[in-house]
């Protein structure tokens, strides 16, 4: 039992970062919200480091999987606003959602970068392409063939391998 707690102890740390950057984000300002976040993800770099369960590409995940769930804020909170009148209208702030969309792609680029099929090497030809493929010829023992003549192929009496 203690075992398993300690394999999912990073994971519930970083959930309750979430949910706690989540209630800060309702009940006070984003600022504290984000420092909250900031915390808790040091919490979990230190446990997973700590257990032996940090991965580079875990920590890329949390950091972006933060950052997405920041410019989701800031969109709500700076980029969209409610106006009395008439009843139930958004009015969109240009500034408000080009801060969020800038955190948000800010916060996406590590996870494109990361990608092996798209890594940042091969997109630039940072790699040295080295291709030294040589055609291999089939191995085979020509003694034990001969070369068939024209008649014995026009004639079909001859049995393919």
């Amino acid at each position: 039992m203690l075992n398993k707690l300690k394999e999912n102890l990073p994971t519930f740390e970083i959930l309750l970062g979430y949910l706690m950057f989540l209630y800060f984000v309702s009940e006070t300002t984003i600022s504290s919200a984000v420092l909250c976040l900031m915390f808790f993800i040091y919490i979990w770099l230190f446990t997973s480091l700590y257990l032996n369960q940090y991965t580079f590409t875990s920590f890329v995940y949390v950091l972006c999987g933060s950052g997405i769930l920041v410019a989701i804020s800031l969109f709500f909170l700076i980029g969209v606003e409610e106006v009395a009148y008439p009843q139930g209208a958004l009015m969109f702030h240009a500034e408000g959602i080009a801060k969020s969309l800038f955190v948000f792609f800010i916060s996406s680029l590590p996870l494109i970068l990361a990608n092996k099929e798209n890594s940042f090497s091969e997109m630039f030809n940072l790699e040295p392409e080295i291709k030294t493929q040589k055609e291999v010829a089939p191995t085979y023992d020509e003694s034990l063939w001969e070369e068939a003549a024209i008649e014995e192929v026009e004639s079909g009496k001859f049995e393919a391998i």
